[in-house]
């Protein structure tokens, strides 16, 4: 039977936007041939289906496009799908085939089929599940806490729980009834922070077994675009209720505004020390004023850096974190800071949820410098936009005699304010300029792919005319 030699096309905008997300599942060497390819399928008489896998977990995702009846599957690599892309619009039409490289579709590993009721999780759900996964290890060593564990061990209405721990911060999320019979721990992949697949809302998870009965799960995303297949992980996850101190442990809180919240997640890049061990901050309250220490070598003082807009109760404690984990739990809203002393865990909580980060040791931590430095609220916060108010009907009134006496200069402005203020201004606009600079780097990159694909197609060009030409001058010189 003749086929045509494109039985599918697609658009290119289309393949585009799930290129990526196949990419987290295919290495740029495969262990297997079959590892390194895409499964391509008709899921309907308009729909594509593509299909990656690393043997772990499993990506398939569904796109519109033209699919000839009584497709066969068949398997494209990874390479040779960019390499089709490379040059074209979003608004053209790009033909797929079968490849003669790929291995054959009956290699490409079985995908478990379940096919149970599916459970949806909301947004606050997914929310939690993702925040759990950024807060998971990456030890491979320690399998079962590279994972999200969604907890239905606690009793009461909404005692569940969402928990992910590296063993140096932990985030949970609470309050909330999650329907599972069970308790589940989803495994972590670089897959999750795949921007369709996390800003996805709802999730419908779905659980069952596969051939081997082993407890697999797939999570599909509205209208079942995408869904992710994989092996649950084994239990048991570790008593992390153990580490979370009652809250009467506490004894000193600071809650920040919201502007103070926006202030503390700008500061905080721009804070030096980046490259010491630990990339150590203080938390440090002082006479019920909040500020973060920093400084960027360990033989130099701590720099006190006042935030401003925070409410602190409770006796002065200075406590040092490792700045990464600030920076998360900043991310995550976490606005109520909860600290005992220098050396006891610090909770970061907001409703529901929570944050666990135990502290680092700081060389010389009372070595402190207090420059005057502008609060970082007044920095960074956005000011609020004033509403002008109704003016009332005034009797004019005459104008004073002018003084014949010297008038006083103004007040001049403080030098060291509009200094930060400018500096803050060039830190802007180096990062808009880094931003242009690797638009133009890409550009210039997809340039040269294009150019050199070109030479290639010119050099297959001029060899078959050459090769013509030859060829007929062999037959006039045979001709008699």
């Amino acid at each position: 039977m003749i086929t045509k030699p494109h039985p599918v096309t697609v658009r290119a905008a289309d393949l585009k936007s799930v290129l990526a997300g196949l990419g987290k599942l295919i290495p740029r060497t495969p262990s297997l041939a079959v590892l390194g390819c895409v499964k391509v399928e008709a899921a309907g008489p308009q729909i594509l289906r593509l299909t990656a896998t690393d043997l772990d977990l499993t990506l398939s995702v569904e796109l519109p496009a033209t699919v000839d009846k009584g497709l066969a599957p068949f398997l494209l690599p990874l390479p040779r799908l960019r390499e089709i892309l490379t040059g074209l619009r979003s608004d053209e039409v790009v033909p797929l085939g079968p490849s003669l490289k790929a291995p054959p579709v009956g290699e490409f590993p079985e995908i478990p089929q379940v096919r149970t009721p599916g459970l949806t999780l909301p947004e606050p759900v997914v929310t939690s599940v993702l925040r759990a996964f950024a807060c998971a290890s990456q030890d491979p060593t320690r399998a079962v806490l590279r994972s999200a564990c969604l907890d239905t061990s606690g009793t009461g209405d909404k005692a569940h729980r969402i928990v992910g721990t590296n063993g140096r911060h932990l985030f949970s999320s609470n309050s909330m009834h999650l329907p599972l019979k069970q308790s589940v721990i989803l495994p972590d992949h670089p897959l999750w922070k795949w921007k369709p697949l996390a800003d996805s809302r709802p999730w419908t998870l779905r659980l069952g077994k596969d051939t081997h009965r082993n407890d697999v799960f797939r999570m599909e995303g509205q209208a079942q675009a995408w869904s992710v297949t994989g092996r649950l992980l084994d239990g048991p996850y570790p008593n992390y209720r153990q580490v979370i101190p009652r809250t009467e442990e506490f004894t000193t809180t600071v809650t920040l505004s919201d502007v103070a919240l926006e202030a503390v997640t700008r500061l905080l890049p721009r804070l030096p020390g980046k490259q010491l061990a630990n990339r150590p901050v203080g938390l440090h309250c002082e006479k019920g004023r909040f500020s973060l220490l920093a400084r960027a070598e360990n033989d130099e003082p701590w720099i006190l850096h006042p935030v401003d807009r925070c409410e602190m109760k409770g006796p002065d404690v200075t406590v040092y974190l490792d700045r990464d984990y600030l920076i998360k739990a900043v991310d995550f809203g976490l606005h109520r800071i909860s600290m005992s002393d220098a050396m006891s865990p610090v909770q970061f909580s907001r409703g529901g949820d929570l944050m666990i980060v135990m502290p680092v040791r700081a060389i010389a931590p009372d070595r402190i410098e207090r420059p005057r430095l502008v609060p970082a609220v007044e920095q960074f916060a956005s000011p609020p936009v004033p509403v002008p108010k109704p003016l009332a009907p005034t009797v004019p009134t005459p104008l004073p005699p002018k003084s014949a006496g010297p008038v006083k200069p103004a007040k001049p402005a403080d030098p060291l304010v509009e200094a930060r203020q400018q500096v803050a201004q060039a830190d802007e606009a180096l990062l808009t300029a880094r931003k242009t600079l690797k638009g133009v780097r890409r550009s210039l990159h997809a340039a040269r792919t294009q150019r050199s694909e070109t030479k290639r197609e010119l050099g297959g060009f001029r060899g078959l005319l050459r090769k013509l030409q030859r060829g007929r001058k062999n037959e006039a010189k045979k001709a008699p």
